[in-house]
């Protein structure tokens, strides 16, 4: 029993690194060990929830207490700079990451490192739009250049 609460919380807490390093990286306001301990969370919520003898309502509920808990730490990184709003890929990132949390919880390590890779890919498109807007740049440089 042990060796799968090992198991279940030292992948929550690789998985949450990797997604964490990647924010932190970026200077984002949550950063490798707020989103360890968000995805640590979820996952030990879970596995509390489903200690209880027959799961029921109850245990349930701890489930979502972590899905619905999530929206107040998200919403205090979602900030609003003149006209423009800061924060929301950070605030879904943590929202994301419950649920990887909870699925090492359950034991679906697969669906738990598959989602977290996909998220990474997700936060790593910032990368490729601003190469396409580097190149777009030079383009309209270019063309206006020209003429």
């Amino acid at each position: 029993m042990i060796i799968e609460y090992l198991q279940k919380i030292g992948l929550s807490l690789l998985l949450g690194a990797l997604i964490g390093s990647e924010r932190e990286y970026n200077d984002k306001p949550c950063g490798l060990r707020t989103i360890m301990l968000v995805c640590l969370g979820a996952t030990l919520f879970t596995i509390v929830g489903l200690s209880f003898d027959k799961p029921n309502l109850d245990s349930l509920r701890l489930l979502y207490a972590s899905i619905i808990g999530i929206g107040f730490l998200g919403g205090g990184v979602i900030m609003q700079k003149g006209k423009s709003v800061e924060g929301i890929t950070t605030a879904s990132t943590l929202w994301a990451m419950v649920g990887v949390g909870l699925c090492c919880g359950i034991g679906q390590y697969q669906i738990a490192i598959v989602s977290t890779l996909a998220i990474f890919l997700v936060l790593m498109l910032k990368y490729v739009k601003v190469q396409i807007k580097g190149i777009r740049k030079r383009r309209k440089k270019r063309n206006s250049n020209e003429t």
